[in-house]
């Protein structure tokens, strides 16, 4: 790698830390915990790039710098911090769109019924079983109660309210989530760097010049069209006929994620090159 191209890496991975170092100041998380998740990352990214069944510590001291001690010893802890939300997730998700798709838990318009919690069909618990594969049907409750995707009625159903599982908020699901979606969105970037000739579809469409009293305006409207185009999204993403249903052993996948989203903040439209016009003097009326 050409210097000119490292220095523009490093440019960009400054750039790109600026909001991941404002969540972690917000967390309570220095310099010093940060340098130690950095060492696991590189330790790890070059154990799992290495050919060898067995991890070369020596080589991967070479490849990132980090003592062959600590290599060693970092690779010997368990895989701390490598949680999975993503699981949880989907398994969420898919029962949504079980909800809103499949005729046995819809009305004849199409609505999602209100469901009774147990029952062998035309239940949350049935819904659950066919869209999850997951006993433990109460604690997927908790979480759709939780983001506020469903509520409970007086008389013991369970009506959904959101096509999605929502994850904007402060606490540890929305936190590991930020980490599932910034990860996605960077592996796409520099899969398409590094394989131009084959990208995933990225497009950014972007105005550093909008007048901020048309901000409001255009903020609702992109919400709403994209809020049209997700759910559409979603609805083919989650077919039932296309999706691989739990079993008692492993099956092979595709996991194929998404993400819709707006950046905004100030910006300042420098001022034009070109000298303003000079203005005209007025002859001075004389008598």
């Amino acid at each position: 790698m050409s210097e000119t191209v490292k220095a523009a890496v490093l440019r960009a991975v400054l750039r790109l830390l600026e909001p991941l170092v404002r969540l972690l100041l917000e967390a309570g998380v220095g310099v010093g915990e940060f340098n130690q998740l950095a060492k696991m990352a590189y330790a790890r990214a070059a154990r799992d790039a290495a050919p060898e069944a067995r991890p070369n510590i020596s080589r991967i001291a070479v490849l990132t710098g980090i003592p062959r001690g600590e290599v060693a010893e970092i690779l010997r802890r368990p895989e701390e911090y490598r949680t999975e939300p993503e699981r949880g997730v989907q398994r969420a998700e898919r029962v949504l769109q079980g909800w809103w798709n499949d005729a046995d838990f819809c009305d004849g318009n199409g609505e999602p019924l209100k469901l009774p919690l147990r029952g062998p069909r035309r239940s949350f618990a049935a819904l659950v079983k066919r869209y999850a594969g997951d006993p433990r049907v109460r604690t997927l409750l908790k979480e759709l109660l939780r983001v506020k995707a469903v509520r409970r009625l007086p008389d013991r159903h369970v009506e959904v309210l959101s096509r999605t599982f929502v994850t904007a908020r402060w606490d540890n699901t929305g936190i590991e989530i930020v980490g599932e979606r910034v990860r996605d969105l960077l592996d796409t970037l520099v899969h398409n760097l590094k394989h131009p000739s084959r990208p995933r579809y990225a497009r950014f469409v972007v105005n550093a010049e909008v007048d901020p009293r048309y901000v409001p305006l255009l903020l609702r409207d992109i919400t709403q069209q994209a809020e049209v185009l997700a759910d559409s999204f979603q609805d083919s993403l989650n077919d039932p006929d296309r999706i691989v249903r739990p079993t008692r052993s492993a099956q092979d996948a595709h996991r194929i994620s998404l993400g819709i989203f707006v950046a905004e903040e100030p910006a300042l439209v420098d001022p034009s090159s070109a000298s303003p016009p000079t203005p005209t003097k007025r002859p001075r009326k004389t008598g």
